[in-house]
């Protein structure tokens, strides 16, 4: 009897363990991910309109301070904000508009940490092979710091646009 109840305590006590990671791993589904989600919207209207309007101070700011930024975008890729600075300031940034971006999504991973997923007209470009135009589709990656929410890891790649 001492065995199996000791048996049957562990597996209960597995359970309990299983089910509050299981919960914690879950996007939030509170009134506080609500708060966390339009406080994520705001940050990357404003990081997508610096981006399209040219303001490389503001298009920065959006990104975590930190060497273990990565972004992957344009067929490059830069690690750290220091190196990604660099490539932006001796960059031009793209041309384009706000209302560009579409199927914008925020998911909320918990308090401190979200991801939008979107699609952008890649500006300028074109499949010369196939004559279609070309779309990023991007995944933005926010956590919060101390500054206020920013962007932790940013990947695009240009694919060609479907047309229905």
């Amino acid at each position: 009897m001492e065995i199996t109840l000791k048996r049957l305590s562990a597996w209960m006590l597995i359970g309990l363990f299983a089910t509050t990671a299981t919960a914690a791993m879950r996007p939030q589904n509170t009134k506080g991910s609500a708060v966390t989600e339009r406080e994520v919207r705001e940050v990357f209207d404003k990081w997508s309109t610096a981006l399209t309007r040219g303001d490389k101070k503001g298009y920065l700011d959006s990104f975590w301070n930190s060497p273990r930024l990565v972004i992957r975008v344009a067929n490059g890729e830069w690690r750290g904000i220091d190196a990604y600075r660099k490539r932006i300031e001796a960059a031009q940034l793209p041309p384009g508009n706000p209302s560009d971006y579409r199927k914008i999504e925020t998911v909320v991973l918990g308090p401190d940490a979200a991801v939008v997923t979107y699609e952008r007209p890649a500006p300028g470009q074109a499949n010369a092979a196939a004559g279609e135009a070309l779309i990023f589709k991007g995944t933005v990656v926010f956590i919060r710091t101390a500054d206020g929410w920013k962007i932790a890891a940013w990947h695009a790649h240009a694919v060609p646009e479907k047309t229905a």
